[in-house]
């Protein structure tokens, strides 16, 4: 016997059941998935109905920890379904004897139903990592390219295939031939995200007390952890826990404390995000002080669209990226934050890669917000030509159309640097002025001690910034008083006349939104039009 043989039966001899038992107990299903595996589930047990037409091989795409294989043990024990690992599926040889080893397999058992009179188990088999069978186009080696086209021939066919199901998973569905993904091979696809609060919090109970596990943890701290887990798959949710009873395991304790689970959750990073410039949203509207026509227009651009382009443009210093954060936080959706310095510094030479695969990873994380700080700083401006091309291409690409779910915000300080084609992309373009004067004392009193009244220290030309900055370093100083914070004030005003320009020449959408509620309503209702914002001077 030749080394070939040997190794092709060692191929064979690895196609060995497994027998799952994975119910609701033991996997969440979120609603978003349910009737997806349901679907699966029907047309399996009633494939005869739907003959040559019923969908027989599945696709389970998503990041990595989102539960794809283990859904697939929950749909195999929803059917009764009978798991081959196809791990040894990795050449010609391995392909044609798995597929002709589990043909006979689902043979034998659909006639052995028929004796006892009972509906078949189907065969399962799962590929994991399907995405190493790359594209056509990405293949330089002939036996890579015989080894996918093995694939592809065994996946075709009815007749040769019955009760056979192929399952394949991957991460990197857009890496695969597109041969694999017509009607036929893989016709349907199934995407599993990162669980959203609800879903955190089942997968945090089902790992804590409901699998057997002899810790004590309150149904109260799981519920506050699932609360700041943002981009925690089932699988980070899983390794967190573990980290946690480790823990306590340290004080011989079966207690979870509180601690416990801060060290396990300072110990886990989400894998989902975990080479994205994430961050987690810790600030809502209510922490902002003014702006609060920006807050209502972008409450109606969130609830009116599934997947928005947003341009936040004014004077530095007025909010504008801490208006996205609290965007995100408003409704919690995970915020991806991209800075041009960290696009520069982080990944010069790939930022286009980079980019895309940012974009990629927010599509997963749906429903996401990505914010571009400073856009002008990474993308080709007016009269500017530098090796920013290729990147600035790809951004004017990914603006023309917003995926569902997918909410993108660009700012900037300098709109009028902006080429036109990119400013045309943005449907809506919110313009931060400086603070009116209520907007300012609202500011002064969320940092000022409440002793102190903020009226005489309003000003014109001062942003949210300097006002912050100003009270922060008095407080530094240990001297916060009127005095003090005005001296620190002193060259720091900001002259906005530019802006209010620019705003008519762009377009705000801020102002339009104030001008259509004011032909709406009557008397003491109106909103003020933000090219009415100025500042009486108090003595």
């Amino acid at each position: 016997m030749n080394l070939q043989e040997v190794l092709r039966g060692q191929e064979k001899s690895s196609i060995t059941p497994i027998e799952p038992s994975v119910g609701d107990q033991d996997y969440y299903v979120p609603e978003s998935l349910k009737r997806n595996l349901e679907g699966i589930a029907m047309t399996i047990k009633n494939i005869d109905d739907f003959g040559k037409m019923g969908d027989r091989n599945y696709l389970f795409t998503g990041p990595p920890g989102t539960g794809k294989t283990l859904g697939i043990q929950y749909l195999a024990t929803l059917v009764g379904g009978i798991i081959y690992d196809g791990k040894m599926v990795n050449s010609v040889d391995s392909i044609r004897d798995t597929f002709s080893q589990l043909r006979i397999i689902a043979q034998e058992e659909k006639e052995a139903a028929e004796k006892e009179k009972r509906t078949p188990k189907p065969v399962f088999l799962v590929v994991n990592e399907v995405d190493k069978f790359a594209k056509r186009e990405q293949i330089f080696d002939p036996g890579q390219q015989a080894t996918l086209n093995a694939l592809l021939d065994e996946m075709d066919g009815y007749d040769k295939n019955e009760n056979l199901y192929i399952f394949g998973t991957t991460n990197l569905p857009d890496s695969l031939d597109i041969a694999l993904r017509r009607p036929g091979r893989f016709s349907k696809e199934v995407e599993f995200l990162p669980p959203d609060r609800t879903g955190r919090q089942r997968i945090l109970e089902i790992h804590s007390y409901q699998k057997g596990h002899k810790f004590k943890v309150k149904p109260e701290d799981l519920e506050e952890l699932a609360a700041k887990t943002f981009g925690y798959t089932g699988a980070d949710l899983s390794g967190l826990l573990n980290e946690t009873f480790v823990e306590a395991l340290r004080d011989n304790r079966r207690k979870v404390s509180k601690t416990d689970l801060e060290h396990g959750f300072s110990e886990t990073k989400p894998s989902a995000i975990r080479d994205m410039p994430y961050r987690e949203p810790s600030i809502k509207f209510i922490d902002l002080a003014g702006y609060e026509t920006h807050k209502v227009l972008l409450k109606r651009i969130i609830d009116g669209n599934n997947g928005a382009l947003m341009l936040f443009y004014g004077p530095p210093g007025t909010g504008k990226s801490v208006f996205a954060e609290a965007l995100a936080g408003e409704y919690g959706y995970n915020l991806i934050f991209i800075s041009g310095s960290e696009l520069e510094s982080k990944w010069v030479g790939e930022s286009k890669d980079r980019l895309a695969t940012v974009y990629e990873r927010a599509k997963q994380l749906r429903p996401c917000i990505i914010t571009f700080d400073e856009i002008d700083t990474f993308i080709e401006t007016k009269g500017m030509v530098s090796h920013q091309k290729e990147q600035s291409g790809y951004m004017q690409s990914i603006f023309s159309k917003p995926e569902e779910g997918v909410y993108l915000i660009a700012t900037t300080n300098n709109p009028q640097y902006l080429k036109d084609a990119m400013l045309d992309r943005f449907p809506f373009k919110l313009y931060f002025p400086l603070p009116i004067e209520s907007e300012q004392e609202a500011i002064w009193r969320k940092y000022l001690p409440a002793e102190i009244n903020p009226a005489g220290m309003i000003q014109e030309g001062l942003s949210c910034r300097t006002i912050a900055n100003a009270c922060m370093k008095a407080q530094t100083y240990g001297v916060v008083t009127p005095e003090t914070v005005g001296r620190l004030l002193v060259g720091k005003k900001f002259d906005d006349s530019e802006y209010i320009a620019l705003a008519d020449k762009i377009g705000d959408d801020v102002k339009d939104y104030c001008a259509i509620m004011n032909c709406l309503t009557s008397g003491e209702a109106k909103v003020p039009l933000p090219a009415k914002r100025s500042i009486t001077i108090r003595r």
